[in-house]
């Protein structure tokens, strides 16, 4: 592991779990080769934590008690892996697509997810939810200086 951190399910926490989220990306990234940048690595990362951080906060049942939600990393060669747990209750990760034609507020927060990650999965042990993403860097890229 990485690293991880655990933050109070309050949304008001939802910018900083983003943010480290982004820098462990950063991170990631730069030591696969420091010479190189993958913004939108980077980016479909700090969304993707974001978004499960946000749906963990919303769908606490009891917010009044103090829940947590953990988040850790993890790295395999390439792959950046992100984990996503809390103690709600369970769900189910195959949510149907929103009705785009009746211009819903909420429902893109899994769909983002499996858009912009390689993979995802939802296990439920113990009672904690725990939502995995990884995402693959693109170590091919050439930039130039």
């Amino acid at each position: 592991m990485i690293t991880m951190i655990t933050l109070p399910a309050e949304i008001r926490f939802v910018r900083l779990a983003s943010l480290v989220a982004l820098k462990v990306a950063e991170i990631f990234i730069d030591s696969l080769n420091p010479s190189q940048s993958d913004a939108g690595f980077c980016d479909a990362f700090e969304l993707s934590v974001s978004e499960a951080f946000t749906n963990s906060v919303r769908y606490a049942e009891h917010p009044e008690q103090d829940k947590t939600i953990t988040i850790s990393f993890d790295s395999d060669n390439d792959k950046l892996t992100v984990s996503v747990s809390d103690t709600n209750s369970p769900f189910n990760p195959d949510t149907p697509l929103p009705d785009f034609s009746t211009y819903p507020e909420n429902g893109y927060g899994l769909l983002l997810i499996r858009q912009l990650m390689d993979s995802i999965s939802y296990t439920r042990e113990e009672g904690t939810n725990r939502i995995s993403m990884t995402k693959q860097a693109d170590c091919t890229q050439n930039h130039n200086p």
